[in-house]
């Protein structure tokens, strides 16, 4: 009986186990499933016994059916066995979880922020400009890889190979407190069996401690709207020497922008531009906002926005940059007239100077 489990549990999942838990949350999952499965061919087999075996034949005379009133035998082990099992189901699932509500206290602080329809990564890795003070963090965020108005034609599996990779260490414990923007998602990575709800209003959390290198979906497991089925994304696994070496990389960049930004020098407006470009993607502007001029979209192109007047719900004003920059950080303040409040997109004040660049480029 127990090869028999064993094997029909193997036969019921394959999936990869790629961190310190999901060998013992995937034996739990597989344990329920294989004890169901046996009792489901067990009981309907004999169920259908019994209709072949006492079923009435063709010419045979009516029979008064036995009345029993109890079977103590038979009630002893209908109850004790099912108890038994349950009792196994209850310390395997039980013992999984907490293990995976226990955070571990060493493990690395990585902030994410799940909005329609992608994910925003902070890590704690940030640099300083000595003179103004200004911080800068290393910061992620996913694509949707659902097809656009620019791209109908764009598969999933094509543009999730150009997926925004969440890179971690192999072998390092890691904590996610999560924030929801908008409506309920959910955060899992399935190869880590690690799964769990982000609630607006709420902090979440979850943990995992990576054992295999090599690079593991993302998908949200709470439809969330239209996109939902596009809010992937990719964790890449990393040794630790190449982490360290990734790490050190983002680190340069950032403070050399930190240090730009400090100088008050030229700017080099095709990368601001360019930058910008990169961050209406990854904001998921155009989901809302198109660049082509065309209407009926759920927010004003921004093809010829700037300079030009917009009526609001309350007044006029004339898009400029301060008018720009206010409404990616205050979505609220200022409402154009025929179009919705716009949500929190995430765009923080460091990304605003790109972000209006580009929006000025399209004439």
């Amino acid at each position: 009986m127990t090869s028999f489990l064993t094997n029909v549990m193997g036969f019921i999942s394959h999936a990869p186990t790629a961190s310190s838990i999901a060998s013992e949350v995937k034996f739990a999952a597989d344990l329920i499933n294989g004890i169901s499965l046996v009792a489901f061919i067990l009981v309907e087999g004999v169920l259908i016994y019994f209709v072949i075996r006492y079923r009435r034949k063709k010419g045979e005379p009516d029979k008064q059916t036995l009345y029993l009133t109890h079977h103590t035998t038979a009630e002893i082990i209908w109850t004790v066995l099912p108890t038994m099992i349950l009792g196994v189901i209850f310390y395997y699932g039980v013992a999984s979880f907490i293990k995976l509500r226990d955070m571990p206290k060493d493990g690395e602080v990585i902030q994410l922020t799940a909005r329609q329809w992608i994910w925003d990564i902070k890590y704690p890795y940030c640099v300083k400009n000595a003179k103004t003070n200004a911080e800068k963090c290393i910061k992620l965020t996913t694509k949707n890889v659902n097809p656009t108005a620019e791209a109908p034609n764009r598969l999933q599996d094509a543009a999730q190979k150009e997926q925004t990779r969440f890179v971690v260490a192999k072998g390092r414990k890691y904590v996610m407190q999560m924030v929801s923007t908008d409506v309920i998602h959910s955060f899992t990575i399935p190869a880590f069996y690690v799964k769990q709800d982000v609630v607006p209003g709420l902090t979440s959390r979850l943990w995992f401690e990576p054992t295999v290198v090599g690079e593991f979906v993302i998908t949200c497991n709470e439809y969330c709207g239209d996109k939902h089925s596009g809010m992937l994304g990719v964790v890449q696994v990393m040794e630790q020497a190449d982490f360290d070496r990734w790490k050190a990389a983002q680190l340069v960049g950032l403070q050399k922008e930190l240090d730009q930004d400090a100088s008050g020098g030229p700017v080099d407006e095709t990368a601001l531009i360019a930058k910008g470009k990169e961050l209406y993607g990854a904001k998921g502007c155009l989901a809302c906002h198109n660049v082509t001029g065309a209407a009926g979209g759920a927010g004003p192109s921004f093809k010829g926005l700037f300079g030009k007047e917009e009526i609001l719900t309350n007044g006029k004003i004339k898009v400029d940059e301060a008018y720009l920059k206010e409404s990616m950080l205050k979505p609220a303040a200022k409402v154009v007239k025929g179009f919705a409040p716009m949500p929190n997109m995430g765009v923080e004040e460091s990304d605003t100077k790109a972000l209006v660049a580009y929006i000025k480029s399209l004439k």
